[in-house]
């Protein structure tokens, strides 16, 4: 029986020991304990799409799975029979199809998988989930993205068309391993609506800490974002600008100025929107969204949010107050 098997065939087992190794290779090292004195039915499928992998499990049996800290890479579970009860940190979650579960990174995870319980588990790779994070600007815990573990993904369309399209590539997963530029863009497909349908913890508020003396790159940093705001920005263009690695710059930056540098792009962008519309709001011609999106906020529902976390009030809210005043 192979471990880095890419096709989604079935492999059948009822040896624990050896169940237990093949999901230890995929996933990582955990006790595996059958309960009830049930012996294992299990059915296990996976393909590999490089920075993302898919695994199909079902035990067919009642198992309790303590595994040691998800060190390098998250994992959505989501059930398509059964029941599941899921520990992860200080949350639990009674998951079933229709209500999936997040693990994060160096959480302390316990489950209980009944037997009828049958998973669909996504593992994305750590970097790949925290650099897409921090391109798109989403604001994370000083220790990294941290999700809610409970995931009620059966709200979402997206999430499950998305899954639905990953499913249909694992059944042809040799096909799609001949093509990278396929395998990168099913990447960032399940990263984006990840990170879009079921957003991570936030910090509350902008908490932003300065040390007194900034090193040269990170003013250097700062200076760029000010003076290109208006211009599309990613953290390979701000590195090469510094001539510091990506890493180094995002540790830096955050241990300065106690956010990520595209965060504090944001934060700029924000206080602009804000700008527009105090200065134009009394303008018939001034939209929200025609504002919003010139300085590059093209989801309206979380670049509301946003807004009303910085400032305390919704974009809506500011411009009817401007519109009111100048009556």
């Amino acid at each position: 029986m192979s471990t880095d098997s890419v096709s989604w065939e079935n492999v059948m087992s009822s040896s624990a020991d050896q169940v237990q190794t093949l999901i230890s290779n995929m996933l990582t090292p955990h006790k595996l304990s059958v309960l009830k004195a049930r012996s294992l039915q299990s059915c296990i499928r996976h393909a590999n799409f490089g920075q993302v992998d898919v695994i199909r499990l079902g035990y067919g049996a009642h198992v309790r799975i303590q595994p040691d800290d998800l060190v390098d890479y998250y994992l959505i579970q989501i059930p398509q029979y059964g029941q599941a009860t899921v520990r992860c940190g200080g949350e639990e979650v009674d998951s079933m199809p229709g209500v999936a579960s997040v693990l994060s990174p160096n959480a302390e995870i316990d489950m209980n998988w009944q037997a009828s319980n049958e998973q669909i588990m996504i593992k994305i790779d750590r970097l790949l989930l925290e650099q897409t994070a921090q391109d798109l600007g989403v604001d994370t815990l000083v220790s990294g993205v941290h999700f809610p573990a409970k995931f009620e993904c059966h709200k979402s369309v997206s999430w499950q068309l998305m899954l639905r399209y990953l499913v249909d590539c694992a059944r042809n997963s040799l096909t799609m391993q001949r093509s990278p530029l396929l395998i990168r863009q099913l990447e960032q497909l399940v990263v984006t609506t990840l990170l879009g349908e079921h957003p991570p913890v936030q910090q509350s508020g902008f908490n932003r800490v300065r040390s007194a003396i900034l090193p040269r790159h990170i003013k250097q940093v700062e200076n760029y974002l000010h003076e290109h705001i208006d211009q599309p920005i990613n953290l390979d263009v701000l590195a090469a600008q510094t001539q510091v690695s990506v890493r180094t710059l995002q540790v830096a930056f955050k241990e300065h100025c106690g956010v990520s540098p595209m965060q504090y792009l944001r934060q700029l962008r924000l206080d602009r929107v804000r700008a527009d519309l105090l200065t134009h709001g009394d303008s018939a011609e001034c939209s929200v969204a025609d504002i919003a999106l010139r300085w590059g906020f093209a989801h309206l529902g979380r670049f509301s949010a946003a807004y009303r976390d910085r400032f305390g009030e919704t974009p809506s809210q500011s411009l009817q107050r401007v519109r009111h005043s100048t009556l």
